[in-house]
Formats: structure tokens, sequence, C-alpha cells
């Protein structure tokens, strides 16, 4: 009978070191370490960014970027008033009938002063013609000598009075067949040495 005790107080085998009643002594490493853990935190709530309402009317109005600056004073300048009546009236002295090309049938006035004939719209008498420069002739009614003067305007193709180009200038005679291009007008004459506008705008 075994009369041998563990420190536990049971009886073992004299030739055992080990109770193999008590329980194995576990070591120090493996006693598992217990810690406190962290509470988990409440997720926060995202922020969404929020539109911002634009200022007010009254808002704009007090905002110094939105202050309504004056136009600058414009300077007044006094024009001096054309008086019209005193300006020579241009009377009709006379006219051209074209008898060729696209002016046939179309009577043109020819008045006092000078008579831009010629290709450009700006003309007295406008000529649609290709062979006609811009600015091809000048009529000229001198009131003071009774007399009508055809001149060249150094154009191209020149300018016929009955079939013969002047050179420069011509006296024109009622009845007179002006020819530029191939445009062919008839003179007719308004004033004559006993028949013309007076100063105050009486024909007599």
């Amino acid at each position: 009978m075994a009369d041998k005790r563990c420190e536990n107080g049971h009886f073992i085998d004299e030739s055992w070191d080990l109770c193999p009643y008590c329980p194995a002594a576990q070591p120090e490493s493996d006693i598992a370490i217990v810690r406190p853990t962290r509470t988990p935190e409440a997720p926060q709530p995202v922020r969404r960014p929020t539109a911002v309402p634009p200022p007010s009317t009254a808002a704009r109005a007090e905002s110094p970027s939105h202050i309504a600056v004056a136009p600058p004073m414009e300077r007044t300048i006094a024009a001096q008033k054309v008086d019209s009546s005193s300006a020579p009236k241009r009377y009709v002295v006379g006219w051209l009938v074209g008898l060729s090309g696209t002016a046939r049938g179309e009577s043109f006035p020819v008045r006092i002063g000078r008579n831009i004939l010629g290709r450009d719209r700006r003309s007295d008498v406008v000529i649609n013609d290709d062979q006609a420069s811009s600015h091809h002739a000048d009529l000229v009614f001198r009131p003071e000598e009774r007399r009508f003067i055809l001149m060249d305007h150094n154009s191209t193709n020149g300018t016929y009075v009955n079939d013969a180009e002047i050179e420069p200038r011509r006296d024109l005679a009622g009845n007179d067949i002006i020819r530029i291009g191939s445009h062919r007008f008839l003179f007719m004459p308004l004033c004559k040495e006993d028949f013309f506008w007076d100063e105050e705008g009486v024909l007599r």
C-alpha cells in the first residue's frame, strides 16, 4: 500500500515524481491576459454641403460691386444751323433721254451746275455700261453764260457727241446725241438765251 502523498494529499507510488491526480501546472506565459476592450464609437453622420442661397435684391443693392454708376456726362456742342434757303437751288435746265441700252426710253434731269455722268451709283446720271468709267464725264450748265458744256473726265473709252470724240470738252446744242460706251442719249435743253431761271426762281 502506497504511503507516499503528494503536496495535495493524494497517495501515490513512491517511484512517482508527479501525482497523476493533481492537474498539471500551467506556465505563466500561457495565462491569458484580459485587457479592457474599447467601446466602439457610434458612426458620425456625413455632412453634405448645403447650397448657399443667392443674395437678395436688397443685399445686392447694398453690395459695392452692384452699385449703379452713372454714365459720364457728354459735352454738348452747339452746332451751327445750316440755312437751306441760302444754298443755291439746282433747278432743272434740261434733260438727257436714253436712246439705247438699259437707259432706253428713260429721262434724266440736267440741273444747274455740274452733273456727273458715269457708272458709279452716286452719279447724277448713272450709266450701267462696262465701257463707261465710274466718273466718265461732266455736263455743266453755266447760268451766267447760258451754256451747256460736256467735259470728258479722263475716261478710258472717251466721250462722243454726234459720233465725234470731244477733246476734252464741247458746247452742247439741242438734239445733240451723246455716246458713252454703248449708250446714246439725246440732249434736250430747257434753258436757252431767251428762256432761263432768274435769281428768284422764276422761269422767264
